[in-house]
């Protein structure tokens, strides 16, 4: 009987606690906010969050009865101040806007905008493009479409200078044999550096597609003769000095058949077969024809690409350096430091290597705080033109060719 009756008053104990008690009392609160709170109401928040959940910007909010937000504690990102003005964008981010905002792990978010939208990265469409390819002994190539698209415009990456700064435009290659450091460079270097890939690399088409997935424009390596060729084991498909297309042709076109969405391609040395101006115009020749773009990686001085590109029409730029010809750290910044000063005083640059982790890991730290240097990061595809200069350009730009890129420093 006494168990039945202290129940009893234990159950009428609680039964009272909850209709008569007040939860707030029961421990401490706190009252978080993403944005700054002096004027605001729950409508206002909501509409600032622009119909993003909370968790999705990785913070929880709670309001206050009344459904004002009541005073904060820090969250730990800087609020942009509207009064303060801000300079031109330069598509490279992360200026303060005068409308105001607040920085997240680094990334300015302002109003309107979420944190998902503004660290997306801007995907490159699925290759193959319709109406971009063509069935030819067999073989998928390259080919302008029936409305004048070239693979070399529609697969390069889209770029905007408003600016009006120097350029500098890096490409890395060697892609598609170490799976290690080809998804460390697909995903760890930003998306305007334009990658190059081996072309017997293994599911070379899906390496491509994942590279345009993460927003980089793509190249294929074409090996074409060297000096050492016969004295070292060489690509079947390679290019010769000595011929005038009735081998070089065919070899070309298996290569240019081993993947689609490559706006270009890039030679795999070359030295002998650069300076056979009677095998080189064929070659450049089909390039143009099929609207693929040729771009020399800087390795040899001598050659007939410019010379070459010029007769035929063919989109071309050359790079003024190899970066990693010299694999240390210091050897790799004192060129990545030689082509930021070649684009501030010509215009635009560029430089190429290969995707060794250190130079990998040099080349995302160098690219992390470029615009403070004063120069923005390009596509390589920004800097190729097409035959001689063209004479309207008030000032000539240097990319290591003779060839006059299609960059204006002047606006």
């Amino acid at each position: 009987m006494s168990l039945l009756v202290f129940g009893g008053l234990a159950a009428s104990l609680g039964a009272g606690i909850h209709y008569s008690g007040n939860p707030s009392d029961s421990g401490p609160s706190a009252v978080l906010a993403l944005f700054e709170t002096s004027q605001g109401s729950t409508a206002e928040l909501k509409s600032r969050l622009k119909g993003e959940t909370p968790q999705a910007l990785g913070a929880r909010v709670v309001l206050a009865e009344d459904d004002t937000p009541s005073e904060q504690p820090s969250l730990g990102v800087e609020y942009a101040e509207s009064a303060a003005p801000s300079p031109a964008p330069t598509g490279q981010g992360d200026e303060d806007s005068p409308t105001g905002g607040i920085r997240i792990n680094g990334k300015l978010v302002r109003p309107g905008e979420s944190y998902g939208e503004v660290t997306r990265v801007t995907s490159l469409d699925t290759a193959p493009v319709a109406g971009l390819t063509e069935r030819v002994n067999g073989l998928s190539l390259p080919r302008i479409s029936a409305d004048g698209q070239a693979p070399a415009d529609v697969y390069a990456r889209p770029f905007a200078n408003p600016g009006n700064q120097p350029v500098v435009a890096l490409v890395i290659g060697g892609l598609g044999i170490n799976s290690t450091h080809t998804k460390a460079a697909i995903e760890e270097l930003p998306p305007e550096v334009t990658l190059s890939f081996a072309p017997d690399a293994g599911n070379l088409q899906y390496w491509v597609n994942k590279a345009r997935e993460q927003g980089h424009e793509v190249l294929i390596e074409v090996p074409m003769e060297s000096f050492e060729y016969g004295r070292m084991k060489m690509h079947p498909q390679t290019l010769l000095a000595g011929d005038t297309g009735d081998r070089n042709l065919p070899r070309l076109e298996r290569l240019l058949s081993r993947a689609s969405g490559y706006f270009g391609i890039i030679n795999y040395q070359g030295a002998k077969f650069a300076e056979d101006p009677g095998a080189v115009g064929p070659v450049l020749q089909t390039l143009r024809d099929r609207g693929i773009a040729l771009v020399e990686d800087g390795s040899f001085k001598n050659g007939a690409f410019d010379r070459a590109a010029m007769r035929t029409q063919v989109k071309f730029t050359r790079a003024a350096a190899t970066i990693d010809a010299k694999l240390t750290a210091d050897d790799i910044r004192t060129e990545l430091l030689g082509l930021e000063t070649l684009a501030k005083e010509n215009g635009a640059s560029m430089g190429a290597g290969y995707a060794f982790p250190l130079t990998i890991e040099i080349a995302k730290d160098w690219t992390q705080d470029m615009q403070k240097r004063g120069v923005v990061l390009a596509p390589v595809s920004a800097l190729v033109s097409v035959g001689p200069a063209e004479k309207s350009q008030p000032k000539r730009v240097q990319t290591g060719s003779l060839s006059q890129a299609p960059v204006n420093p002047e606006g």
